[in-house]
């Protein structure tokens, strides 16, 4: 005996698109931004593998931060000295956060501006500048 494929009910419908997910359900944004942005600046600076934050950020960004982490490793620069001096977050709308952070890198300080939104269950970091 064969089993028959079970049929969908009438008007729903199976997306395989990521799926927004209610700030509710996600980890509180700004300490989790707050470890974030240490990684970001760890994988930047060639002391930490990019491929460690493929869950959380998009594609393009991800590969942005491989190649800048693959010039620092080249150059030696890593050094992994990086304090997070400051977070803030802003709830633009539910599941979707915008923050900017403070971080000291050897010394140096820099600014960093980035996007979360909740999707699949998560945060994921959909855009990122940094000064």
């Amino acid at each position: 005996m064969s089993a028959q494929p079970t049929a969908l009910p009438r008007g729903s419908e199976v997306t395989f698109d990521r799926q927004p997910t209610p700030t509710a359900d996600l980890p509180p944004a700004t300490p989790w931004t707050a470890h974030l942005c240490r990684t970001l600046v760890e994988v930047m600076d060639g002391s930490r593998s990019a491929q460690q934050l493929t869950r959380w950020v998009t594609l393009d960004i991800l590969h942005r931060l491989a190649r800048r982490s693959t010039l620092a490793r080249r150059h030696g620069t890593a050094t992994g000295s990086t304090r997070v001096r400051s977070v803030r977050t802003c709830h633009v709308r539910d599941g979707i956060v915008e923050a900017s952070a403070v971080v000291v890198v050897r010394g140096q300080v820099r600014a960093i501006a980035l996007r979360l939104e909740g999707l699949d269950g998560r945060w994921m970091l959909t855009a990122l500048e940094i000064g």
